[in-house]
């Protein structure tokens, strides 16, 4: 399983897919291949950052230059976007290799002499709750199984979306969903999210052909009809300058990573009960009860106040346009001449957005 982890730098896709499924004896990987030290692993991540344009000559760019990039810019943009790349994509195989070191320590209850329980050792090792070990296990032969046939490594919010697929359709049509969004979000210009694989599993029709490549299709074209729903709302999600209303300051919010919308579904009742539970067995099903820790991957370290301060900027940006998007609004665009059409989009969009805030909300664990 261990690899060269300079190779990261090289080519991101590989190195975040290859060698995560095991295909030899682990005793006899061990005694062909020693595995490279922490501090090397580390060291070739941070290596990454040889890869970065020089900071010195990045150019400083005033707060409200809203200009073309030059092709200098352009060059030095693509190039960190590529090293963000590979580093996420790292960081993504990272989370299953643990998720498989996990099922082994599971399996053979080694904490059996130093802890009181499974949760207590995946708390201790790894930082993280028992129940989010529980979900890495649970998911982890579906994510490995999609980084080998698809390249790309999922992550573990958008496999929470596909092991549903899974469930309902098998294992081929959850791995088919997640090529298939992936694709398709890209062509569209993008990008692929939990939200994006959600639509599109709920789109599905209740069966699906037995045929593989007839299975192909439904899902690409499902996909295809699914996500281009959602483009068309997607001015209204992502402006691209920041919303300003009369007398108001433009509104700004971006919450932080560890809360950002494409990590995963709502939470569930959770019972500790099963910590030793195998993969697939009941208990192990359970999500986190904690939203700010369930979302994102291992190495997402956001606080919770990161998470309580987005509560409240969010609460004061609902504030503002609740005072700005007054009935009179509705009523004079309800009025304008030709713009029936239009104003009724943007009237249900609206609708949908608020509806779907307030569910977020009733979901949400009580304090």
């Amino acid at each position: 399983m261990a690899r060269d982890a300079g190779a990261v730098a090289q080519d991101s896709r590989r190195h975040a897919t290859e060698g995560l499924t095991p295909t030899r004896d682990d005793a006899a990987v061990g005694r062909q291949q020693a595995s490279p030290s922490a501090a090397a692993s580390v060291d070739a991540v941070l290596r990454l950052a040889e890869g970065l344009p020089d900071l010195e000559r990045v150019r400083a760019v005033d707060d409200y230059d809203a200009s073309e990039l030059t092709k200098t810019e352009q060059r030095q943009k693509e190039q960190t976007e590529k090293v963000i790349g590979t580093a996420l994509a790292a960081g993504d195989a990272a989370v299953w290799v643990i998720a498989q070191a996990l099922e082994r320590a599971a399996k053979g209850r080694w904490w059996r002499r130093s802890h009181d329980s499974l949760g207590a050792y995946i708390q201790a090792t790894i930082g993280r709750s028992a129940v989010y070990g529980r979900q890495l296990r649970k998911n982890a032969p579906l994510a490995l199984e999609t980084a080998q046939r698809t390249g790309s490594v999922p992550k573990p919010s958008q496999v929470e979306i596909t092991w549903k697929t899974e469930r309902r359709h098998g294992r081929n049509a959850a791995v088919t969903l997640y090529e298939a969004v992936r694709d398709v979000t890209a062509e569209l210009g993008g990008r692929l999210t939990a939200d994006c694989l959600e639509a599109v599993h709920h789109s599905l029709p209740d069966r699906l052909p037995k045929d593989p490549e007839q299975q192909r299709t439904v899902i690409e074209q499902t996909a295809r009809r699914a996500l281009r729903a959602r483009e068309d709302t997607a001015p209204l999600d992502e402006a691209p300058e920041p919303v300003r209303w009369k007398g108001l300051w433009p509104l700004r919010f971006v919450a932080p990573a560890s809360c950002s919308p494409e990590s995963t579904p709502a939470p569930m009742p959770i019972t500790e009960a099963n910590d030793s539970a195998p993969i697939g067995a009941s208990g192990s099903e359970e999500r986190e009860g904690d939203a700010c820790e369930a979302r994102g991957g291992l190495h997402d370290a956001e606080p919770v106040a990161a998470c309580l301060t987005a509560l409240h900027e969010a609460l004061g940006v609902l504030n503002a346009l609740d005072r700005a998007v007054t009935e009179d609004v509705f009523a004079r665009a309800a009025a304008g001449p030709g713009a029936a059409a239009e104003y009724e989009k943007l009237r249900h969009a609206i609708i949908a957005k608020t509806t779907a805030i307030r569910s977020k909300a009733l979901k949400a664990p009580p304090g």
